[in-house]
Formats: C-alpha cells, sequence, structure tokens
C-alpha cells in the first residue's frame, strides 16, 4: 500500500515521543482563552498519556507527558468532560492494582492535576478498558469488578455507571451484566456464536473448538470474541438512553433515566455469520439513525467483514442493520496488520468536537481513516480518505487506531504501532 489523501490536506505529522503507542483515546481541551489541547492516550507501557498544544494545528507540540507507575498497566482510553479528565487503569494480572479510573483537574492542561480514583481491581477483575464522560456528572464504563466473576474469561467487562459530580469521591451508581455470564448468576449461559453455528448444521463441538473463538461448520464460520461491554455512548441529544457496542453479544440500547438501574430497551443481536465484534455504537443526534463499528482483531482481515453498519433504531425495541459504509479495501489485503472498521468519532460534548451528525469518521487500522456523508444515512457516502501506507512507504505503521475530529474541521489519527499522530484538514 501507498500513502493516499483524497479530499483532505495533511497540516501536520506529531511525534508523540518515545513509549508511546496510538490507543484507542483522543480528547480535546478547549480553554477559556480558546488555546486546544489534545490528550492522547498510549495504547501499551511505559507512557500513560500526552498532552499535545493543538492550538495551531500545522505546529502541534507536547506540553505534558505521564508515565505508568509500573509494568502489567495500560490506559489507553481517556475522556474529557470541559476541565475534567478521566483515565482507564487495565492491568494483566488478575485483580492487581491500580485497575480502575484515575480522575484529573485539567484547567490548566500543562499541569493535569490527580483529584480522585475508582478501584475497580480485585477478584478477577482486569480493571477498567474504556470511559465515557458524559455532560450529566456520570462516568459510563467498560470495567471488570471486585465481586463480578464471569464464566468465561473472555466476557471479562460489564457495564458500570459512576456518579462523578464530586470527582474527588467518584461512587458506584449502578451497573449491569449480561444475564447468564457471571458464575454467580441463575440464569442459563448465553448462547455462543460457535454454539449457535453448531446447531444449525447439526454439528458437534469438540473441547479444542469451544475453547477456541473460530468455529467453521457448512461452509460457514463463527468468531467468538467474548460477550463484554467494549464502548459506552451517551448524548445530550437523549439524555435518558445510553448505547452499548457488547462484542460478540451486539449492541444494546439502554435505559439509564434511572442511573441505579439501568435497563436494555434494545438489542441488536449479530446473526452467525458475521464475525461480530462490536466496538462502538452511536447514535447519530436523536435522528432514530446510528453507527456500529465492529473491531477487527485478526492480521490480515482474516475475520472479514468487521464493517462499520448503519442501524436503524427508530423502532428502538428492535434495532436492524439496514446498511454499511464503504470501506476503501485494496486490490490485495496484506497478509500481516489489520484491515477493517475500528473506531468511530463519536461526538463528544465538552470536548470542541464536531457535533454535526451529518458528517461521520471511522479509524480503519491499514485502511486509514475515511469521511462519510451520513446526513441521508440511507444513503451514506465516502467523501475523503487519508492512508499514510506502511513503515517503509511513510511515517508511521498505517495502523490507525483512533480518530477525532474537532469543530474547526480539523481531524486527528492515531497509529497504534508508532507514537505518529496526523493532523488533518477536510477539504470538501
Amino acid at each position: 500500500m501507498t500513502p493516499h489523501i483524497d479530499h483532505m490536506n495533511l497540516l501536520a505529522t506529531a511525534r508523540l515521543g518515545d513509549g508511546v503507542g496510538g490507543g484507542e483515546g483522543l480528547a480535546m481541551h478547549v480553554a477559556a482563552d480558546g488555546s486546544r489541547t489534545l490528550f492522547v492516550a498510549s495504547e501499551h507501557a511505559p507512557c500513560d498519556f500526552v498532552a499535545v498544544d493543538v492550538s495551531d494545528p500545522r505546529a502541534p507540540s507536547v506540553v505534558f507527558r505521564q508515565d505508568l507507575p509500573g509494568a502489567g498497566i495500560r490506559s489507553n482510553n481517556l475522556a474529557i468532560h470541559d476541565d475534567l479528565l478521566a483515565v482507564t487503569r487495565q492491568v494483566s494480572q488478575k485483580g492487581a492494582p491500580p485497575g480502575g479510573v484515575e480522575l484529573f483537574d485539567i484547567s490548566q492542561p500543562t499541569a493535569p492535576r490527580p483529584i480522585g480514583y475508582f478501584d475497580a481491581s480485585g477478584g478477577e477483575s482486569l480493571g477498567t478498558h474504556f470511559v465515557w464522560l458524559g455532560a450529566d456528572g456520570y462516568a459510563y464504563l467498560a470495567s471488570g469488578a471486585s465481586d463480578f466473576t464471569p464464566r468465561d474469561a473472555r466476557d471479562r467487562f460489564m457495564f458500570r455507571i459512576l456518579d462523578v459530580s464530586s470527582p474527588t469521591r467518584p461512587v458506584e451508581a449502578g451497573r449491569w451484566w449480561l444475564p447468564g455470564i457471571a458464575v454467580s448468576d441463575v440464569d442459563a449461559a448465553p448462547e455462543r456464536p460457535s454454539e449457535r453455528l453448531a446447531a444449525a448444521h447439526g454439528a458437534e463441538i469438540t473441547a479444542e473448538q469451544r475453547a477456541a473463538r473460530r468455529f467453521e461448520s457448512g461452509g460457514s464460520c463463527s468468531w467468538d470474541f467474548g460477550f463484554r461491554v467494549h464502548n459506552v455512548t451517551v448524548l445530550p441529544e437523549r439524555p435518558d438512553r445510553a448505547y452499548l457496542a457488547h462484542t460478540s453479544a451486539g449492541a444494546y440500547i439502554f435505559d439509564i433515566s434511572d442511573r441505579s438501574r439501568p435497563h436494555p430497551v434494545g438489542h441488536l443481536d449479530y446473526a452467525t455469520p458475521l464475525p461480530g465484534a462490536a466496538h462502538t455504537f452511536v447514535p447519530l443526534g436523536a435522528s432514530g439513525f446510528g453507527l456500529l463499528s465492529d473491531e477487527t482483531l485478526e492480521e490480515g482481515a482474516a475475520d472479514y467483514p468487521q464493517n462499520v453498519w448503519v442501524v436503524d433504531a427508530r423502532l428502538e425495541s428492535r434495532p436492524v442493520i439496514v446498511g454499511s459504509l464503504e470501506l476503501p479495501w485494496p486490490s490485495d489485503v496484506p497478509a500481516t496488520g489489520r484491515f477493517g472498521a475500528h473506531n468511530l468519532h463519536e461526538y463528544p460534548p465538552g470536548q470542541g468536537a464536531l457535533r454535526s451528525f451529518g458528517l461521520a469518521v471511522a479509524a480503519m487500522f491499514g485502511l486509514g481513516v475515511a469521511v462519510f456523508d451520513v446526513g441521508d444515512p440511507l444513503r451514506a457516502r465516502a467523501v475523503a480518505h487519508f492512508s499514510p501506507g506502511p513503515e517503509d512507504d511513510g511515517p508511521g505503521t498505517g495502523q490507525l487506531n483512533d480518530v477525532f475530529l474537532d469543530d474547526r474541521g480539523v481531524l486527528y489519527a492515531l497509529d497504534r504501532r508508532s507514537d505518529y499522530c496526523f493532523v488533518l484538514e477536510l477539504d470538501l
């Protein structure tokens, strides 16, 4: 693959520093004087996160870096609302500290000040993978807990809601997990994708096949990436609703009008043989439509088609896939690297983000980043694209992990295998 740019201008290529790999956390702080600071979570140690002054997007500069306290910890995700920053702590050893969420005051973005911590360590917990800060004084997590033990290790993250109205003392307000996935549940364990496929073809599953996440039968293939919550989106256009991407369990719409008792009101259940790794579910404002991005997890797109699906949720009790975004596939997919859908611009409030629901942006690993006109979701079309190409053809490794579009039309894209952040301007 070679570098490609269409209807965008590359303003700058920022180097974030040694030991940084672009994670799944991009968020912006906008100060009263108009200065802008982009906060970037690193996918791996030793770096925790960095802050980049992007007031002039043509001259970005790193103004703060924080490293992690030790090995076996990753941040990977963060969120901002106004002067509050939340950073996840995910650990590699079950139960180990400091799994959870750390809160910072970033009223001075060059000197973030830790002010609170929510402990999600203990038991079988691997800490917290994802955090969303709403405009409502709550944080929404994909997280483990000391008192939550899944029957299957792949189902390790549930939905947790924190009250962060007093950020020095965050407390849990509510939680939910898919009935049947915890060892304490009286409910039957939910049917795995391989079990569905085997039942459809009258096939038997061996112990080895049951342990593996890939199962083939009758010319079809199922993938089991776990029944774990991955992302949560809560927008002010629908403050009583949360949109959950739940990996191989599909996607959910939740009623969160009572934060102590979140409950699903709609479920989009992936059909077997879709590979089903639901990553990000984003409503397009109050239109009744949304976008559901999968996560490509296998090298060389072996788990194709992981896509960005257009979802009709106007009847929210029965959300359905009604289309997909056209991804810029090459004629030949390389054998190494990921190629397919991943993260979406999520229109977050309180971050200087573009909140026009007529444009969507997707980060797609080796396929680059693409911008789509979704003013009519049933007639979505690609309008801009950028791919840096692999390392020998240009900077970075061409594995774009996350994307953020600000209200100036400036787009930021992270490479997961290097410290490059590409700063682009839309030219539509």
